[in-house]
């Protein structure tokens, strides 16, 4: 069983890297399209980190802190993309406005993960649990608000 927890965990981290926003927006469509897809690529990320939390007492310390990091970087790579995006009108601003908060909370969470673990902390990586929880709630709620 065990097992079979750890592969979910190593496939959610691979298919959280697969999808990134790339290329210009000339439309508010193609804006949100990339919008949701980052959204997407990132409440995969915090899936994964959740999942590694949970199985965290069946981790070993460096697997679950490369585990954890491939998340974070996965997430951070995906705003970082996101946000080289320009803009293509007032509306895509508001929807910038309210994406960017959620990947900042997102991408912190994942970074404080990271960091408890490679101090083999593993221990109090149940506190971000509920945090973590509730980011993917709102990840959630932006995608389905975008026409997930």
């Amino acid at each position: 069983m065990r097992a079979v927890r750890l592969l979910l965990v190593a496939l959610a981290v691979i298919a959280s890297a697969c999808v990134q926003p790339v290329g210009p927006a000339r439309t508010f469509d193609d804006y949100e399209d990339k919008a949701r897809d980052t959204a997407e690529t990132t409440l995969g990320s915090v899936q994964t980190a959740r999942l590694a939390i949970e199985e965290a007492d069946g981790l070993i310390p460096p697997y679950a802190s490369v585990l954890l990091s491939d998340a974070e970087g996965d997430a951070g790579g995906a705003q970082a993309t996101f946000e080289g995006i320009q803009p293509p009108g007032a509306a895509a601003d508001r929807l910038r406005e309210e994406l960017t908060p959620l990947l900042d909370d997102a991408t912190g969470l994942l970074a404080d993960a990271r960091i408890t673990t490679r101090r083999a902390e593993l221990d109090h990586l149940g506190e971000l649990s509920t945090p973590l929880q509730r980011v993917a709630g709102r990840l959630d709620a932006f995608i389905q608000e975008h026409g997930g």
